[in-house]
């Protein structure tokens, strides 16, 4: 081989080692980016774990407040019933004894002022 062609091949020989050391350096700088990246990702799946973990707790709050409301709900449609009925109860009560106080009030000539 002559001069020339040994530069020629020197020259590209250099040139391929440096694009070899460029895209070693660009390699380690793309696996830096990479741990980078998976670590964001490990945080946002843990905030997003959280997120559900939290958004759990507040269903399960709801639930609970819910089941309260409902039986709260029932326990006043019972208490209703039960003073419907006592209203009902009463005022048989109070129409039985108007209709046997005015029985006695006419038997007696007994009028509501208590005059004869």
């Amino acid at each position: 081989m002559n001069q020339d062609t040994l530069k020629l091949i020197t020259a590209k020989i250099e040139k391929t080692l440096e694009q070899a050391r460029v895209l070693k350096s660009e390699k380690v700088n793309l696996e830096t980016l990479i741990a980078d990246l998976r670590e964001n990702i490990n945080e946002k799946d843990k905030a997003i774990n959280e997120l559900k973990s939290t958004n759990e707790q507040h269903l399960a709050e709801i639930r609970s407040l819910q089941e309260a409301l409902n039986e709260r709900d029932v326990k006043l449609q019972d208490s209703e019933a039960a003073l419907l009925r006592a209203i009902e109860t009463l005022d048989e009560v109070l129409d039985k004894e108007n209709t046997t106080n005015d029985s006695l009030q006419g038997l007696f000539g007994i009028n509501k002022e208590g005059n004869a």
